[in-house]
């Protein structure tokens, strides 16, 4: 969603944008409407179904060599870790990125952005 400073400038071509939305997705929003009106899902749990499968759709998409592991797996490691492989320093304050390495493709652990930047474990393996 926009900026309040933005949205007020051009209201009418948000609302637009986000008909457009709403009819491009109606699938989706069916989805999310049947199971959160049954109970089968509360707000957080959708959004972790969601965010699992797009992390996982992403990885896939990288061809990274999962070295013996299912994703399902990986994405449990992912979530349980509470802070970085290399520094130590905990992921309240950092976001978390799936370290692996550009030539080879193999995972080599869960690193906080700055260390993953800094590709601090290019020369282990």
């Amino acid at each position: 969603m926009p900026s309040a400073k933005y949205y007020h400038k051009n209201p009418e071509f948000y609302k637009e944008q986000k008909k457009k939305w709403n009819s491009e997705n109606k699938l989706s929003i069916a989805f999310y409407n049947y199971h959160y009106r049954n109970g089968i899902y509360s707000p957080l749990a959708y959004k972790q179904k969601y965010n699992k499968s797009v992390l996982v759709a992403n990885w896939r998409n990288r061809k990274m060599d999962t070295i013996g592991y299912t994703w399902e797996e990986i994405y449990n490691i992912y979530i349980n870790t509470k802070e970085c492989f290399y520094c130590g320093v905990d992921f309240t304050d950092r976001k978390k990125n799936l370290d692996h390495d550009h030539k080879t493709n193999k995972i080599r652990g869960i690193l906080c952005s700055s260390c993953n930047r800094q590709d601090v474990l290019k020369n282990i393996d």
